[in-house]
């Protein structure tokens, strides 16, 4: 299945992009824009995780719990992905925003088991592609989060534009990973603060990436 022109160009201007993960930049938007709304963020990021938190419990039990997790985790996902995207672009976003991944569910759960498999695949026949997809699949939720495709040419938007600076990806997930969990090394209270990191600075790397018109969400 090959992307349309509309995709290829947001691809091919990915590609091109400059420094779009610069650790120090993506850092400073997520800093700003934690500052600028720092109680609601904190207070949404702490309900979504503990929802998505309860989703995953629930996934330990057999069967059941499995097919929860693969209806109920993907949308949550792209709520989450939109309230981050809305708060680094300065729009105005709530605890709602969230949960406005159902919209979305049916491509939103294909794409779930689409990566999953790929991913798995990848691990099993040689562990390096796995991790190659799971850095390149980095953006699929906020290509999806914005009806950019179907679930197959969001992950090949994805994977194609983050193939070309994948190394300072792979490096940036690793800061703003360390950073959301720096809370937990000095208090444990203080990781309610920290863990919105790692979502904003990859919403700040995703308009820096694909450097395109921010749509309202």
């Amino acid at each position: 299945m090959s992307l349309n022109p509309e995709q290829l160009g947001l691809v091919n201007r990915a590609k091109n992009a400059v420094s779009p993960f610069d650790i120090g930049a993506c850092f400073n938007v997520a800093m700003a824009t934690l500052k600028r709304d720092f109680l609601n963020i904190v207070l949404s990021n702490f309900v979504i995780g503990l929802v998505i938190g309860l989703v995953s419990l629930v996934g330990m039990i057999p069967f059941i719990g499995w097919i929860a997790m693969i209806l109920l985790i993907p949308p949550l996902i792209i709520g989450f992905i939109r309230f981050n995207a809305k708060c680094v672009r300065g729009q105005p976003a709530t605890l709602g925003d969230c949960f406005s991944g159902f919209d979305v569910f049916g491509t939103s759960v294909l794409t779930y088991i689409l990566m999953i498999l790929l991913v798995v695949v990848g691990t099993v026949l040689c562990i390096l592609p796995g991790i190659y997809l799971a850095i390149g699949y980095a953006f699929v939720w906020n290509l999806l989060a914005e009806r950019r495709g179907s679930a197959w040419e969001c992950l090949e938007m994805s994977r194609q534009a983050v193939t070309a600076h994948w190394g300072w990806a792979f490096l940036l997930m690793i800061v703003a990973s360390l950073l959301a969990y720096v809370g937990l090394v000095a208090c444990l209270i203080g990781v309610f603060a920290t863990m919105p990191f790692y979502g904003l600075m990859l919403a700040a790397a995703y308009d820096r990436l694909f450097a395109d018109q921010a749509p309202q969400l």
